[in-house]
C-alpha cells in the first residue's frame, strides 16, 4: 500500500516533553534545596556506591538470543507494529533504496517503551507491586510510565529540572509520580539508585540492562522480517541501548549487515568508549539532539558495541537541525534533531549508502512546537539566503 503527500509517496512494507513546572496543575514535585544537597552528598557515600555495584552485578549479563525471542512475544503484545517503509525520495536522491523505521507511532512517540515494556514484564507479582523506578531526561520516563500503567506497577520517574511540562503531564497522565531533581542525568540516576534501595523499588536503567537492551533490539527482529536482505542500518547512539540491542539482533543471524552508529560530535560518548576499550565520562556532554546527550555509557554496552557495531560517526547540531527539517518539509514526519541523526550522517558524507538496501532508525518525535518553530525560521532563512 502507498500514502502519498505533496510531491512524493512512500510504499509501507509493514501493515498495520520535563521544564520544572510553574503551574498549579502540575503536580510533578521538586525536590528541595536541602534535599538535593543531601542526595548529592549520597552519591560519594560507602552504602551508595556499593548498592550500584550490586546493581550493576545483577543486571550488566549479556543479553541472549532467547531474550529477543521472549522481548518479542512483550511488545507485540502491548505494542502496535511500527512501519517499516520505502521512500522513493529519499532513494532516488542518494542513489541507494532507503527505508525509514518509523518509532514515531508509538504510543509515546519514541522506540523507549519497548525495553521498558520487557523488562517490567519479567517481574514477578511482588516486585511489580513494590514499584518501578527510573531515571530519565524525559523519552525514558514516558516509556516507563506508559508501561508500569499497563502492567499494573506503580512508577516513580525522576527527571531534571530543565525538562518540559508536556512530558512531565504525559508521565502523570499514565499514573506515574514524577519527581524534578537536578540539571543533568547523574543527578536523577543518583535519586533514583537511592530510591531503589530504600523503598524496594526495581531501577529500570534506561540503556544497560539486559532485558531493556532485548526489548530496543525487537526492532532489529522486526527489520529482518519486514526486509530480509537488508545491508545496512544506521541508528542514533545516547547511553547505547538501542543500537545495542538492533546489532545483537540482527548479527546473530545476518552478520554480513553493516550496522553503524550516529553521535553528536558533543556527546559520542559511546564511540568514545568503544574506541578506549572501556567506558569513558564525558565533561560537558551537549547538543541540540537532547536524547541523545549521555555523559557515559556502561560496560555492558561497550562490550556489545565492540563486537557487534561496525563503526560510529558524529554530526553537529547543524547537520540534525537540517535533517529534522528534511523530514518534516519533504516527507511530513515530525522528528526531533535525535531521532533524524541517522539521515543527518547520510547528508553530511559520514555513512554512504549508495546502491545499498538501507534502513534509516526513526528513533523518536517528541520535538517540542518551540524547537520546531526554529528549526523551521532557521532553515528558511538559510535558503532564502542561499
Amino acid at each position: 500500500m502507498s500514502v502519498s503527500g505533496c510531491a512524493y509517496s512512500i510504499s509501507f512494507v509493514t501493515p498495520s516533553t520535563c521544564a520544572r513546572s510553574t503551574s498549579a496543575s502540575s503536580a510533578a514535585v521538586a525536590i528541595p534545596a536541602a534535599r538535593r544537597s543531601a542526595t548529592a552528598a549520597s552519591r560519594s557515600s560507602p552504602q551508595v556506591r556499593i548498592f550500584a555495584a550490586k546493581y550493576r552485578r545483577a543486571v550488566l549479563r549479556e543479553p541472549t538470543v532467547a531474550d529477543l525471542v521472549a522481548a518479542r512475544r512483550v511488545v507485540d503484545r502491548y505494542l502496535p507494529r511500527a512501519p517499516l517503509e520505502r521512500s522513493p525520495l529519499l532513494s532516488a536522491d542518494l542513489g541507494a533504496d532507503i527505508y525509514l523505521k518509523i518509532e514515531t507511532f508509538k504510543p509515546t512517540r519514541t522506540f523507549k517503551v519497548r525495553g521498558a515494556l520487557n523488562k517490567i514484564a519479567s517481574l514477578d507479582d511482588v516486585a511489580r507491586r513494590r514499584g518501578v523506578v527510573a531515571a530519565s531526561a524525559g523519552s525514558h520516563a514516558q516509556g516507563v510510565a506508559f508501561a508500569a500503567s499497563a502492567l499494573g506497577a506503580p512508577a516513580t520517574v525522576i527527571m531534571p529540572r530543565g525538562v518540559s511540562d508536556t512530558i512531565v503531564r504525559v508521565c502523570q497522565a499514565y499514573g506515574a509520580e514524577v519527581l524534578l531533581e537536578g540539571d543533568v542525568y547523574d543527578d536523577t540516576l543518583a535519586l533514583a539508585h537511592r530510591i531503589e534501595q530504600e523503598q524496594g523499588k526495581t531501577l529500570i536503567h534506561p540503556y544497560a540492562d539486559p532485558l531493556v537492551i532485548a526489548g530496543q533490539g525487537t526492532i532489529g527482529l522486526e527489520i529482518l522480517d519486514d526486509l530480509h536482505d537488508v545491508e545496512l542500518i544506521i541508528v542514533a547512539v545516547g547511553g547505547g541501548g538501542l543500537i545495542t540491542g538492533i546489532a545483537l539482533a540482527v548479527r546473530s543471524s545476518r552478520p554480513t549487515v553493516e550496522i553503524v552508529g550516529v553521535e553528536p560530535e558533543g556527546a559520542d560518548a559511546v564511540g568514545r568508549s568503544v574506541r578506549a576499550g572501556q567506558p569513558i565520562v564525558l565533561e560537558h556532554p551537549q547538543s541540540i539532539a537532547d536524547k541523545l546527550v549521555a555523559k557515559s555509557t556502561e560496560a555492558l554496552n561497550v562490550t556489545l558495541a565492540t563486537r557487534y557495531v561496525d563503526r560510529f560517526v558524529t554530526v553537529t547540531d547543524n547537520d540534525l537541525e537540517r535533517a529534522s527539517y528534511e523530514y518534516l518539509e519533504a516527507l511530513s514526519l515530525l522528528v526531533e534533531p535525535s531521532g533524524a541523526a541517522p539521515l543527518a550522517a547520510v547528508r553530511a558524507g559520514k555513512v554512504d549508502p549508495r546502491g545499498l538496501r538501507t534502513v534509516l532508525v526513526i528513533s523518536g518525535g517528541n520535538a517540542t512546537p518551540a524547537l520546531i518553530a526554529r528549526i523551521v525560521a532557521q532553515r528558511e532563512a538559510a535558503e532564502a539566503h542561499a
